[in-house]
């Protein structure tokens, strides 16, 4: 895709559908940021062909201000992509530019992905001490199953209040962005959930992911996904200090073992885990498409890892291949090759992390020393 002026100036009104947006001087700094992350994600996924050179124009509201903070830009950005990246920022003609017409209420904003962790989200918003009424951006998993998705909206529907939003992200343009998860893409849905946090009057964003163990860290030595990484929310919130907008980012599960956070939720809540699905084969197409989840690619076995380690697998979805699959058990010569290949994979990782622990940081520490725990309770059981 070419990334122009036109397209970039325009758009934060296809990201921000559906949602209630200004141009008022001091709106227009959370505008220029789902601007800024929305075209690294596109830069991101260019192949380096297609990108003539390492140069992308921003088009924003006021340069100075990006001018001004563009060392703690630059430092979110050396993190998320590694790669040379340098932002020139062009300015917009505020006066060309219309409001929306939706009209804002005064709550707070959580993601809702269709996952596990999302399930979480809506629990602890609902069910906390102090309960929390949030409208929910919703990215609709277009791998998940059609009668899932539905159920999935019926009980995101009946947990919020009725003066609550639920806005799916369902444009053409998301198709890109519910493809492809990186950390840029979580920092482009963060940024557009703490516009309307704005616009809502709010100051406090939701985000309900866990730290998760990168499965490619024996390659690169990446212990955490970056984007669920801490320094990657640490960056971001910083970058909202640095430009004096009123707003948090919350992560209230990201540190904690997942295996207990899921222990912690209620039946009426874990009967919705049936309801997600991780698999990255269901995705497919034709001879590669799939009915249910397979259960043996690296999402499907995580998950699976999981819920065995909390002893929640009675609530998990049906597989293809169900716990506890031997491998001389598949028929497929295909399958039984992906299946001891994310097994060893997995092997690899836990060796890495056993042999490598003194070294990790203190949160690197904490997550691999969940994710240990969960896989050796899922091998002694299956």
């Amino acid at each position: 895709m070419d990334l122009n002026i036109e397209f970039l100036t325009n758009l934060h009104k296809e990201l921000l559908q559906d949602m209630y947006f200004d141009y008022e001087e001091n709106d227009t700094p959370f505008i220029d940021i789902v601007t800024i992350m929305g075209g690294l994600f596109y830069y991101e996924q260019q192949t380096k062909k297609a990108r003539k050179n390492i140069r992308l124009i921003i088009p924003v509201f006021h340069v100075s201000i990006w001018e001004n903070n563009r060392d703690i830009l630059e430092q979110l950005i050396d993190w998320l992509i590694e790669e040379p990246v340098y932002l020139q920022f062009q300015p917009i003609d505020v006066e060309v530019m219309f409001p929306s017409f939706c009209l804002p209420n005064n709550h707070a904003v959580t993601l809702f992905l269709d996952d596990l962790d999302s399930i979480v989200g809506v629990e602890k918003n609902n069910c906390s001490t102090f309960p929390i009424a949030s409208d929910y951006i919703r990215l609709i998993n277009k791998g998940n199953e059609r009668e899932k998705k539905e159920k999935l909206a019926a009980f995101l529907r009946e947990n919020v209040s009725d003066s609550g939003e639920i806005i799916a992200l369902n444009s053409g343009i998301y198709k890109k962005v519910t493809k492809k998860s990186s950390a840029v893409r979580n920092c482009l849905l963060v940024s557009i959930a703490a516009a309307k946090t704005h616009f809502n009057n709010g100051n406090n964003i939701y985000v309900y992911k866990n730290s998760k163990i990168n499965r490619d860290v024996t390659i690169d030595s990446n212990v955490l996904l970056k984007s669920t990484h801490p320094k990657t929310f640490k960056l971001l919130n910083d970058l909202y200090t640095s430009l004096n907008l009123n707003l948090t980012i919350q992560t209230p599960i990201l540190h904690k073992p997942f295996h207990m956070v899921i222990n912690e939720m209620p039946k009426e809540y874990k009967l919705q885990i049936k309801n997600t699905v991780d698999c990255v084969r269901i995705k497919g197409r034709g001879k590669t498409s799939i009915a249910l989840p397979c259960g043996i690619c690296l999402p499907c076995l995580q998950r699976k890892i999981t819920l065995a380690a909390s002893n929640n697998e009675v609530y998990d979805t049906l597989y293809e291949y169900d716990y506890g699959q031997k491998i001389a058990d598949l028929k497929k010569e295909e399958d039984k090759q992906i299946l001891i290949e994310n097994l060893h994979l997995l092997e690899a990782t836990i060796d890495y992390l056993e042999h490598n622990f003194s070294e990790l940081a203190s949160e690197e520490k904490s997550v691999a020393t969940d994710f240990i725990f969960a896989y050796h309770q899922f091998k002694e059981k299956y």
